[in-house]
């Protein structure tokens, strides 16, 4: 598995040789994403929906969203989209699932995480706090991909509670350094507080994470 932060909540994840674009938000340099297969939108706010439009057209790429989502894509003109509910599985090539996870963001009409099951195991919170939804991934995660910022999702004491009810292998944070705050050094100090010994693995932006 291949994983590239472009910043906020938007990462490229190839794997198996299936290329997947999760949530480009309107200020993402497209022009350094490469080729991309399907592109995974949480919900339908415009940090996390953005350059949808357009980078579906440039790279000919499959949307793949909840309802709102669908049918703002359908609006704008996307040809190629499908809808996800929750707890849905699409089964992309070579084996690859994508299960849609409903999460806590009570500002949006339909908000889910993304478990991608490849090559290893990741986990796309989307905007969310703790909840029950997700506790049941707990020990099913290689890589989580969680808020900090506490910009209407996770500050960095609700992700460590998050982290904490998944117990993944290895963090990634996201959703921060864009439009707000969030520090990754009061994340690892919430988690020595609870004793929990998750690798941390903060990216730099357009850094690549080779599994």
């Amino acid at each position: 598995m291949r994983i590239i932060w472009y910043g906020h909540a938007c990462f490229w994840v190839e794997t198996k040789g299936v290329r997947l674009l999760i949530d480009p938000y309107p200020e993402v340099d497209d022009d350094r994403i490469g080729e991309v297969d399907y592109i995974l939108i949480t919900h339908e706010h415009s940090d996390h929906y953005g350059k949808v439009e357009l980078l579906s057209r440039l790279r000919d790429a499959t949307v793949i969203g909840p309802k709102p989502v669908y049918l703002m894509a359908i609006s704008d003109g996307v040809t190629k989209v499908r809808e996800i509910e929750e707890d849905q599985t699409i089964e992309l090539e070579n084996g690859v699932k994508v299960t849609a996870i409903y999460v806590e963001h009570p500002s949006s009409q339909y908000p889910v995480g993304y478990l991608i099951e490849g090559d290893k195991t990741l986990f796309h919170t989307g905007d969310t706090y703790s909840t029950p939804t997700i506790q049941r991934l707990r020990g099913k995660v290689d890589v989580l991909l969680v808020p900090i910022s506490g910009r209407s999702t996770a500050n960095e004491r609700e992700a460590a509670q998050i982290i904490e009810d998944i117990r993944p292998r290895m963090v990634i944070p996201m959703h921060y350094g864009v439009y707000g705050g969030g520090s990754v050094e009061k994340l690892l100090e919430e988690l020595k507080k609870r004793r929990i010994w998750t690798l941390v693995k903060p990216l730099k932006l357009y850094e690549e994470l080779s599994l």
